[in-house]
């Protein structure tokens, strides 16, 4: 996964802090939030999101730090963790639910191509 610096992005769904596009070129997702992008095929992005919201009240996940973020995910990587607090996890949330309705309501538009296609 790669960003493409001339492709088009799909906006999908927003908020004041960030975003989820569609690269219109490779399919990819990206998930902009503060100063943050992560690019994920659609189940990488789904599973990122429910990672991040079922464990919102997770003991181990909470720890006050400075400037007031309070939940600490690990990432794959050693030295890269993601932080929130509970308006940012909030935001998350309305995030994923607007690229979840976009989705499903883009495959039902599909699925009703398919059948006009059929038997139009």
């Amino acid at each position: 996964m790669a960003m493409h610096q001339q492709s088009f992005l799909d906006l999908l769904a927003q908020c004041e802090n960030g975003y989820v596009s569609q690269c219109e070129c490779c399919q990819d997702f990206n998930v902009t939030y503060k100063n943050v992008l992560l690019v994920f095929n659609e189940e990488s992005m789904k599973r990122f999101f429910e990672w991040v919201l079922s464990y919102r009240s997770a003991r181990e996940n909470y720890q006050p730090l400075p400037h007031g973020r309070d939940r600490i995910y690990s990432s794959p990587h050693n030295s890269l963790f993601l932080v929130f607090n509970d308006e940012e996890l909030d935001d998350l949330k309305q995030l994923f639910a607007q690229v979840a309705l976009v989705l499903e309501a883009r495959r039902i538009a599909s699925l009703g191509d398919f059948s006009s296609d059929k038997f139009g």
